[in-house]
């Protein structure tokens, strides 16, 4: 007979589940991977770089295109740290567009600094809202202001949205964008992400074995039929009722910020 003894320990389990799930998620958005390049360039943390045609990291731009990744590390010998992925500081402008949690970066006309993404490389997505802006001169003698936010990079860098990963993110991001109706955190839609499925394996997971030992328990003693039936549908509603508070976290993870 399907017993209430297991009940709560589900729900308590579905309830740690989650929060791991919401810890995994952050602890590995923190982190980052970078690839070190001998460059004899002046970098700042934060640019964003390219590589010339000789391989060599050069400050990205429109004319310089062939995007790698962020500076997270400058050193003394003449060596800069490139990052691809994770979590990095990166400069930014709002010469294409304004600046804030939620929007996608991209390249810019000014050299080695990104801005709001308007076609082609998708450097990745702002994770909070700039607030000390500076103004600098240009190598034109315009001015621009920028400033350094933290961003989640897309993947290793996939640009253009043509590699199945990119194209995974993109289509998750606008989803939970529609859903909120603003842009979200990247962050926001990998958790609410990962506790909608853990409900979802938990929900149908209780389901399968519950229905599976309440037809063996009626194969073992028929007149206990009702009684039987009865602790199923106590579990068909505890299912409904895990998928239910695991959903609506998801959504209020992505809805409200």
């Amino acid at each position: 007979m399907v017993g209430k003894k297991y009940s709560f320990g589900v729900v308590a389990f579905a309830a740690v589940v989650s929060v791991v799930f919401a810890l995994s998620s952050a602890n590995s958005a923190a982190a980052y991977t970078a690839t070190e390049y001998s460059s004899a360039t002046n970098w700042s943390i934060g640019m964003v770089a390219s590589v010339n045609s000789n391989g060599e990291p050069v400050p990205a731009s429109l004319e310089a295109s062939n995007y790698i990744g962020v500076v997270t590390q400058v050193s003394a010998r003449k060596s800069v740290e490139v990052a691809g992925t994770g979590i990095v500081t990166v400069m930014v402008t709002d010469k294409d567009g304004s600046i804030g949690s939620g929007t996608r970066l991209g390249i810019s006309a000014v050299s080695g600094v990104a801005s709001a993404w308007s076609g082609g490389t998708i450097i990745g997505v702002v994770q909070e809202t700039p607030t000390k802006w500076s103004t600098v001169e240009l190598e034109d003698n315009s001015s621009a202001k920028v400033a350094l936010v933290k961003t989640q990079l897309l993947s290793d860098g996939s640009s253009e949205g043509g590699s199945v990963v990119s194209q995974f993110f993109s289509a998750l991001e606008k989803t939970a964008s529609g859903v909120a109706g603003k842009p979200v955190d990247t962050w926001r839609v990998i958790t609410a992400l990962l506790i909608g499925l853990g409900g979802l394996v938990l929900a149908f997971g209780l389901l399968f074995v519950s229905s599976r030992e309440s037809f063996f328990a009626m194969g073992r003693n028929p007149m206990a039929g009702k009684v039987i039936m009865r602790g199923l549908w106590k579990m068909v509603f505890l299912s409904v009722g895990i998928l239910c508070v695991t959903l609506t976290a998801a959504y209020l993870i992505v809805r409200i910020s």
